[in-house]
């Protein structure tokens, strides 16, 4: 697999765990921006690529550390 390509599959792995958990808690993408001022949809399209502050937010917001996200996560 090319590099473009992993890295389009990780984006979009990122972007369906993190839909997983914001639909888990009951939450819609409106209620993360003013909880927390991010675009969570543009993530969840997993088309935008997040930096390491925004994913550590995120983290933080859904109580669940990078170990843990990761080792959830579905990369084929």
């Amino acid at each position: 697999m090319d590099s473009q390509r992993h890295n389009e599959t990780l984006m979009k792995a990122v972007a369906k765990r993190f839909s997983e958990l914001r639909k888990a808690k009951g939450l819609s993408q409106i209620e993360i921006y003013r909880d927390i001022g991010i675009h969570i949809g543009r993530i969840e399209s997993g088309y935008s690529n997040i930096t390491m502050g925004t994913f550590s937010d995120l983290c933080k917001y859904y109580n669940i550390s990078f170990e843990e996200f990761f080792d959830s996560l579905d990369v084929e």
